[in-house]
């Protein structure tokens, strides 16, 4: 089915222009990775896929309505941590915050055929507890949803620079503590 589109842009493109087909692959292509977006600021899980759901379901009856873009994706992010924020606001779940306020849970998946030293592991996790929340998300967006800079102080609601610096300073307190290209490498592999 995929292979009826040339790229993203394309997928969106057609489903705007009512395309069922692009609809599905636009909805299989990101589920998954929403999912486990939407899992680091909630740890309910029916509540995100609830929101992914309201997602699609606004997406699909505003698709007229939408701008052409080249990342749908990074739009689906944004719609679903809006509708994320919206439904933690109105419920009795947690603690209505402000979107940079919001807590970034960080899981570690790890696969016991790929034994790591603990050392490693532990060190791993110790730089993480490092990083405040807004710092791992800016990295989980970049080396893990592989986002841009500018797509990502958009989902941060920040300026471009602050982005950048928000990025650059995590990365510091990474290289005061391991080897930089070992944890981009464990962020890839065990961040999910």
């Amino acid at each position: 089915m995929l292979k009826e589109f040339q790229d993203d842009a394309d997928v969106w493109k057609q489903f705007k222009a009512g395309n069922s087909d692009a609809f599905a692959v636009l909805f299989e292509q990101s589920s998954d990775k929403l999912f486990r977006y939407g899992s680091k600021f909630v740890q309910d899980e029916e509540l995100v896929k609830d929101c992914i759901q309201d997602v699609f379901v606004k997406l699909h009856q505003k698709r007229n309505k939408l701008p052409d873009m080249e990342n749908p994706f990074f739009y689906l992010c944004v719609s679903l941590k809006n509708t994320l924020i919206d439904n933690i606001s109105r419920s009795d779940r947690e603690v209505a915050l402000p979107p940079e306020e919001l807590p970034f849970y960080i899981e570690f998946a790890y696969d016991d055929e790929q034994p790591e030293e603990e050392d490693v592991i532990s060190k791993f996790e110790a730089v993480m507890s490092l990083l405040s929340d807004r710092q791992k998300e800016a990295i989980y967006l970049r080396y893990q949803m592989d986002l841009s800079y500018e797509e990502i102080s958009q989902l941060l609601s920040i300026n471009y620079q602050s982005t950048r610096n928000l990025v650059h300073r995590a990365l510091e307190k990474v290289r005061t503590t391991m080897d930089l290209k070992l944890f981009l490498l464990l962020v890839g592999l065990y961040l999910k």
